[in-house]
C-alpha cells in the first residue's frame, strides 16, 4: 500500500518566524504550498528557494483581515495547487502594546481583524474546499487564558479564536470528517518574541532561555497534528509544552 499523496497546504504568516520554518518542514515532505502574507518580498523569496530545492510552493500576497483579500487567496489557492487539504492559520499581530483607556481603536480592531476575523475568514472560504480528513490548525496562545497588562487585543483575539476552534470542530467534524486542531507554541525564537522581551510583555521579558523553542521544533509538531494520528484531538487545544503530545510527536 503506497504512502497518501501529500496534501496541498494554505499557510497564512508565511513570511517568516514559524510560518517560513513550517513552509520548509511541509515543502521537504512534498506538500504542495500556498506561502499566505502580507509581506510579498519574503514570501516571494521563500517560494523561490522552496521550489528551486524541488518543491512547489506559490507565494500569494494578502491581507488575511480582509475578507476580500482572503477569498481571492484562498481560490488562486485552489487554482494553482488543485485544492487545498491543510490550513494551518499562524498569521497574527501582538500590537497594540498599550492599557484598554490609552489603545488606539482603530490598532485595537486592526488586531482582531488579523487574529480572529482572519482566521474565520481562511475557515469560511477554504473548509469547503477541504477533502474528508482534511485538517484545520489554529495557531493559538497561552494568552488567551493568562491576561497581561497592555495585552487586551492580543489575548482577547486568540481566546476568540480557540472557541471558534472547537466550535468548527462541532460543525465540521462529524460531518465531514475535518480535524480542527488549536496549537499554542508556547516562546518560539521568533521576531515577536523578541519584541515582547523587548517590551517585557507578560513572562517574555524575564523567561528561562531553555523554555524558548527553535521554530522548526513547532513545526515539527505541527505535521504531527496534520496527521491522521492525531485526528483524536480534534476540537481541543493543545499546547508545545505538553509532555504527551510532545512525546507523541518525537520532539
Amino acid at each position: 500500500m503506497t504512502d497518501p499523496k501529500p496534501l496541498p497546504v494554505f499557510l497564512t504568516g508565511a513570511s517568516r518566524g514559524i510560518g517560513a520554518a513550517t513552509a520548509r518542514h511541509f515543502a521537504g515532505k512534498g506538500h504542495p504550498l500556498a506561502l499566505v502574507a502580507r509581506g510579498a518580498e519574503a514570501t516571494e523569496q521563500l517560494a523561490r528557494e522552496i521550489n528551486a530545492a524541488g518543491g512547489n510552493a506559490v507565494a500569494i500576497p494578502c491581507d488575511v483581515g480582509d475578507a476580500k483579500s482572503v477569498a481571492q487567496a484562498v481560490a488562486r489557492a485552489v487554482k494553482e495547487l488543485g485544492g487545498i487539504g491543510i490550513v494551518i492559520n499562524n498569521a497574527g499581530t501582538i500590537e497594540p502594546i498599550a492599557a484598554i483607556v490609552d489603545a488606539d481603536p482603530d490598532a485595537w480592531s486592526r488586531a482582531i481583524d488579523v487574529n480572529l476575523s482572519g482566521p474565520i475568514y481562511v475557515m469560511h472560504h477554504a473548509v469547503p474546499h477541504l477533502p474528508r480528513g482534511g485538517v484545520v490548525i489554529n495557531i493559538t496562545s497561552g494568552a488567551a487564558e493568562h491576561p497581561g497588562y497592555g495585552r487586551s487585543a492580543y489575548c482577547a483575539s486568540k481566546a476568540g479564536l480557540m472557541i471558534a476552534t472547537r466550535i468548527l470542530a462541532v460543525e465540521e467534524g462529524e460531518k465531514r470528517g475535518i480535524t480542527v486542531i488549536g496549537f499554542s507554541p508556547g516562546l518560539v525564537d521568533t521576531d515577536m518574541l523578541a519584541f515582547n522581551r523587548a517590551n517585557r510583555m507578560g513572562n517574555a521579558g524575564n523567561v528561562n532561555v531553555a523554555e524558548i523553542r527553535p521554530p522548526a521544533e513547532v513545526a515539527r509538531i505541527i505535521d504531527y497534528l496534520c496527521s491522521a494520528a492525531a485526528a483524536d484531538l480534534s476540537g481541543t487545544i493543545v499546547s508545545a509544552r505538553d509532555p504527551v503530545l510532545r512525546q507523541r510527536a518525537g520532539v
